[in-house]
């Protein structure tokens, strides 16, 4: 009796191969062949799963997209025990390029960013993961304050933002990085944003 496939778990090898590809060509390195021969697989193989090079990368991105809202979602106070800087910090430091695999979802992201500037698609999904983002940043800086961890001199909408806005910061400078540099200077840069929204400048272990 011939094997079976998991699809879904075949899709996301896939998609594997695609980042690995992107993370080091751009998007303009990928096609259904290249995404095929760096994933092991046949040409017809890749088709069973993807029935265009399109439909294809959309599902990479949705995988980025989920990956980016999971470590998102983190960010709030009490997870954890954690205070709202604790978190904060938890959450930056997570997106930094500290290994191969976290250096290659940067240099994706940057391509996917640009991609967004041409398909509507991949730009609504960016819209839809920035508005979730704020409104779940905004949550737990207005927790954060009853708390006493978060300043108070400022609309917790400018403060979602500026932590959107470091995070953006934080992905375009790991993309001008070559592969094993320090983040020394990265995660000096988030714990100033993260005293920066604490109480006199509170330090954060």
């Amino acid at each position: 009796m011939p094997r079976r496939v998991d699809k879904e778990a075949r899709r996301l090898d896939v998609a594997d191969a695609l980042f690995r590809i992107a993370a080091r060509e751009g998007l303009d390195g990928v096609s259904m062949r290249t995404v095929a021969t760096e994933a092991g697989l046949s040409l017809g193989a890749v088709q069973r799963y993807f029935q265009t090079k399109d439909e294809m990368l959309h599902f990479a991105f949705d995988q980025a997209v989920q990956a980016a809202r999971a470590r998102l979602r983190e960010i709030r106070p009490q997870s954890g025990g954690q205070t709202f800087p604790e978190a904060l910090r938890r959450a930056l430091l997570a997106f930094l390029p500290t290994d191969d695999r976290r250096l290659a979802e940067a240099r994706v992201w940057a391509a996917f960013y640009a991609e967004a500037a041409v398909r509507p698609s991949f730009a609504a999904s960016l819209d839809a993961l920035d508005g979730e983002a704020r409104a779940n940043l905004r949550a737990a800086i207005v927790q954060g304050r009853q708390a006493g961890e978060v300043i108070s001199d400022r609309s917790p909408e400018a403060l979602a933002e500026l932590i959107l806005v470091v995070l953006d910061g934080l992905w375009w400078s790991a993309v001008r990085r070559p592969a094993g540099a320090s983040t020394a200077s990265l995660e000096e840069v988030v714990d100033t944003a993260v005293a920066m929204l604490s109480p006199g400048g509170a330090d954060c272990p």
